[in-house]
């Protein structure tokens, strides 16, 4: 006899079941045509496919270095120091891809809040973790902070304080944006691969 797997019920099935019909709900409180909830976006609106690219391989980027931490972070073995920096990296990295996608700090929040939650979280990162951080290559770290620091200042202080015209501090912003989100999926992954190279650190 075949025995149904309980954790898949209650890790996968059950969540996600939970979400669809929770969003189903939402939508339907709110008078929104359900086939527009659950059709895929580029469908519904008939966009081409170049359109959103950009930011779209974006958000891809921060789901892998989200999933690339939290799996490191949940795997057998790996020490104490780095399964806390790892943990880290994956909330933060988590939070990023759910701001970019659902445009939190343009729409709800406010980008001078959200920048300042990016900011402390990461100061905090580099205090607490120094030490490990500089034997994985603190450098790739600050090149990734730095590529999406420029984005936030082009954004925020190029745009509004020399008033350039938005196509040219988007193009830049993005730009330097993107660069920094690979850096930054690039540096979790050197985390997570010295996490299991060193496990007895």
């Amino acid at each position: 006899m075949i025995k149904f797997p309980s954790k898949l019920f209650y890790i996968s099935i059950l969540p996600s079941a939970i979400l669809y019909l929770a969003i189903i709900y939402l939508s339907n409180l709110y008078n929104i045509k359900l086939i527009l909830v659950v059709r895929d976006l580029a469908q519904t609106c008939g966009y081409p496919i170049g359109i959103g690219m950009i930011s779209n391989i974006g958000i891809l980027l921060w789901a892998a270095t989200a999933a690339i931490c939290l799996f490191t972070t949940c795997s057998e073995g790996i020490n104490r120091e780095s399964s806390k920096l790892l943990l880290l990296g994956g909330v933060l990295s988590s939070l990023l891809c759910i701001d970019d996608f659902f445009l939190l700090h343009d729409r709800y929040i406010g980008p001078d809040f959200m920048n300042f939650t990016y900011l402390a979280i990461s100061f905090f990162l580099l205090v607490r973790f120094q030490a490990i951080l500089k034997k994985i290559g603190l450098l790739n770290l600050v090149i990734s902070v730095l590529f999406l620091g420029l984005s936030i200042f082009f954004d925020g202080v190029i745009q509004q304080v020399f008033n350039q015209s938005y196509e040219l501090t988007q193009l830049l912003e993005e730009g330097f944006k993107f660069m920094g989100i690979a850096c930054w999926l690039n540096f979790w992954c050197k985390a997570s691969s010295f996490a299991f190279k060193f496990r007895n650190l």
